[in-house]
């Protein structure tokens, strides 16, 4: 599998669309039960924007990435766990 990351034509790695409330938690340095309050004000911001949330546990990366000014790359490091 690692052959075909690298292979000629892939430009990176697949990730999920979202994140998961272990992921908030790891990213923004707070508890698990925190991290589960901001992935529901991550789905309330998508809500307002006329976005379809995710389910319970899970929020967009890219509006949670907006929202909290952390870099894309930073955001798949920890999807990927790297």
């Amino acid at each position: 599998m690692q052959a075909l990351a690298e292979a000629p034509g892939v430009v990176r790695r697949s990730t999920r669309i979202f994140v998961t409330q272990e992921d908030v938690a790891t990213l923004l340095g707070c508890g698990k039960s925190k991290a589960y309050d901001i992935v529901r004000e991550v789905n309330e911001q998508a809500k307002k924007k006329g976005n379809h949330p995710f389910p319970a546990g899970k929020a967009n990366k890219y509006l949670f990435s907006d929202i909290f000014d952390i870099p894309m790359d930073e955001v798949d490091k920890v999807i990927n766990g790297e």
